[in-house]
């Protein structure tokens, strides 16, 4: 090799390095492209596959409830944008007719044996005059035990089982329990003559559980009993997922929604076992009918009530009013919230439904 070629060679060697290199990061490059990417933790979280699907609410009360989008085969799960709520003097016309997405319902038509809902008047209020699906849930009390149902002894007025309480004050005929007690429980499931058990053989899609927060009832007036809890509310989670976990089991496309005692939604074991939770009163009726609550209270219940937001669950609310200008305000104060609003008549009795969302 000549002088002269000497840096000809070295330019080649040179240019082959830089080659080579090149190579090198373009392989380590691909490799690391074709690595499975992990989960996106910013993404909105799935619904659960039992859980209903629904969207942010964006109707406003006035004289029509709005009316959901249509589902798209017959048998599909509903969007959820508007519902009703009656206990009392139910009228199947009335309320098979109504435009409602979910009616929330006693088991029976005015409380009697006698009046029991069957499975083929419950499949009549499943389906809306449109034709579309509509979400009908069994409204049942947990926490208090009610001496028009089936299950009521009349000799406990005189002996009482040890779970049973004293009468609620501000309603007639209602008895507060220890419902933590396995006597109580087994009434509520577990045969084919308990709560739970009657409320899905008569093909409900679910059941909306009251007096969740009777262990706040129970605080104030049997505080010993109360006291003997070493964490009452934790009992109360504890009950309601051993009802949720036995309907699912069963069924599991059957709904449990909660009503109010939403502070023990910062427990995720509880969130786990709901579909959905309602609210009374998140705007006026705290402190007296139609008395607008404290900025302060609706933050707070509000902040508890995201977090089955953020879960992608159903919050329903219902709100007392008679007040057109009070009812306007409520929907416009909710519906960027996502929460559906039901408003009934100011007296509270649901014995109708409120089809022009206002009391005529």
């Amino acid at each position: 090799m000549t002088a002269s070629q000497l840096p000809l060679l070295i330019g080649l060697l040179i240019a082959l390095a830089i080659v080579l290199v090149l190579i090198v990061r373009q392989l380590r490059g691909g490799a690391s492209l074709q690595l499975p990417q992990g989960p996106d933790t910013t993404a909105a979280p799935q619904v659960a596959p039992h859980a209903t699907r629904f969207p942010a609410a964006t109707s406003r009360a006035t004289s029509t409830p709005t009316r959901a989008s249509a589902p798209s085969t017959a048998g599909s799960v509903p969007v959820i944008a508007s519902w009703g709520y009656q206990l009392q003097n139910l009228d199947l016309d009335n309320a098979a007719h109504s435009p409602f997405d979910l009616l929330v319902i006693d088991t029976t038509l005015d409380g009697s044996d006698e009046t029991t809902l069957t499975a083929a008047q419950i499949e009549r209020l499943k389906r809306k005059s449109d034709g579309n699906r509509r979400l009908v849930l069994a409204y049942l009390s947990i926490g208090e035990a009610e001496s028009y149902r089936t299950y009521w002894d009349k000799q406990w007025k005189r002996n009482k089982p040890e779970w049973l309480l004293g009468e609620n004050p501000e309603w007639k005929e209602n008895y507060a329990v220890c419902f933590w007690h396995p006597g109580w429980q087994a009434i509520m499931c577990g045969s084919p003559e308990a709560r739970l058990d009657m409320v899905m053989a008569a093909g409900f899609d679910g059941v909306y559980l009251d007096k969740c927060d009777v262990y706040e009832d129970l605080k104030r007036r049997y505080k010993s009993v109360a006291g003997s809890r070493p964490d009452i509310e934790a009992d109360m989670v504890a009950f309601i997922a051993q009802l949720s976990a036995y309907a699912k089991a069963r069924n599991p496309a059957f709904m449990v929604v909660m009503q109010n005692a939403e502070e023990l939604l910062e427990r995720d074991d509880l969130r786990a076992n709901l579909d959905g939770v309602a609210k009374e009163e998140l705007v006026y009726g705290g402190y007296g009918p139609e008395k607008l609550n404290p900025a302060d209270d609706f933050k707070s219940s509000r902040g508890l009530l995201d977090l089955m937001r953020r879960d992608s669950k159903l919050v329903l609310v219902v709100e007392y009013l008679d007040d057109q200008t009070k009812a306007n305000h409520a929907s416009e104060l909710l519906a960027p919230l996502g929460f559906v609003l039901y408003v009934a008549p100011k007296d509270r009795e649901l014995k109708r439904l409120n089809y022009e969302v206002l009391s005529a």
